[in-house]
């Protein structure tokens, strides 16, 4: 027996056909439940590939539970490989349980990769329920990887919602990253929260590729909130890539798109260079735009150098700005060296409620 545990902790892939008895009987003699669980998942996983119908019939034939669903796992990882047909046949079948969702999704998975019209004929049969919504979420994402034309015809059969939107946002960051004429056309044609989904991850798919051309074509779209939106992902794509040129290019926006983009490149910006991005940050003109920039480096640095960030904060001129940005650098610094905390506090000059306030922040002495 014993020699039977090492071998099976080892590898289960030199088993035989007539060796897996023996292997699943020795299952209970495995104390740890998880290393129970995992070898039983490899024994089953080498039955499916000696004989898959085999191996299903007897994971559909445990009792519901985790072992059920790792080997309904197991068991669908090669079918869906070797025989999609034959295990899509029993999915159809099967009532609705975290092992047949299991399976469903591990088939829809492997087979929408290598034929995703063949998927989706099944997946369209499937009895109603969450087991259908998994496997046509999945092929619907998988499509618009292949074909976002043909995706997007499925649109018109989802009703507003998660599922819809979830199709919207992959269609949108699909294909090569370059906004061509026709996805523009179909961006413009939804309603206009969907038209902002679409026009987001149209532009921050491209801004990846290519930023100033992403940027031209979000600077000329309609002001609104799909041109917020848009210029929010060309930005955080942008400011990974070079985030003075993003910083510079947001600048040109309405107020609070500007806010929303400068927080995004100064977050990024200040963990890639943080003493670039504070030099940028301090030399933008007085005013709005440069408290919220200081509050949004404020708020990156916080819980790595609190006493820096504490310093940042007598740059912000805005009183609500700046006990916003205190705010937040008490509450870092209280959870990594409070004492040090309590004593830059204390010598604090501000009026006595706001040290109340901030004291809040700090653990009991």
């Amino acid at each position: 027996m014993e020699d039977w545990i090492n071998r099976l902790r080892c590898s289960t892939d030199d088993l035989s056909l007539s060796e897996i008895p023996a292997a699943l009987a020795t299952l209970p003699s495995l104390a740890d439940i998880h290393d129970r669980s995992r070898v039983h998942a490899a024994i089953v996983r080498r039955w499916a590939e000696l004989d898959g119908h085999g191996a299903f019939e007897y994971a559909n034939s445990l009792g519901e539970g985790e072992m059920k669903v790792q080997a309904m796992a197991a068991v669908a990882e090669v079918l869906a490989h070797s025989d999609p047909q034959f295990l899509a046949a029993q999915a159809a079948t099967m009532p609705s349980t975290r092992s047949s969702r299991e399976l469903i999704q591990e088939l829809t998975s492997t087979w929408a990769a290598t034929d995703v019209y063949s998927a989706l004929a099944w997946a369209e049969k499937l009895p109603e329920g969450l087991s259908k919504n998994d496997a046509l979420a999945i092929i619907r994402s998988q499509l618009g990887r292949q074909n976002p034309e043909e995706a997007a015809t499925q649109l018109s059969q989802l009703p507003p919602g998660d599922s819809r939107n979830s199709l919207i946002s992959n269609l949108a960051a699909s294909g090569d990253g370059v906004i061509r004429p026709k996805r523009l056309a179909w961006a413009n044609s939804l309603p206009p929260a969907e038209k902002t989904l679409a026009m987001s991850g149209l532009a921050g798919a491209w801004a990846q590729r290519d930023p100033i051309a992403a940027g031209n074509l979000v600077v000329k779209l309609p002001e609104g909130e799909a041109q917020n939106q848009a210029a929010l992902a060309v930005a955080l794509s942008w400011a990974g890539q070079n985030p003075a040129a993003a910083a510079a290019w947001v600048l040109q926006f309405p107020e609070v798109t500007l806010q929303q983009g400068i927080r995004e490149v100064v977050n990024t910006w200040a963990n890639m260079d943080s003493g670039q991005a504070l030099d940028w940050v301090k030399a933008l003109p007085e005013g709005t735009t440069r408290d919220a920039a200081l509050k949004s480096y404020v708020e990156s640095i916080a819980y790595w150098t609190p006493d820096k960030a504490a310093e940042i904060t007598g740059l912000i001129n805005d009183q609500t700005t700046r006990n916003e940005s205190l705010d937040i650098t008490m509450r870092s610094w209280s959870e990594t060296d409070p004492a040090t905390a309590r004593n830059w506090l204390a010598k604090l000059n501000v009026p006595e409620e706001s040290k109340v306030r901030l004291q809040a922040f700090l653990p009991m002495n």
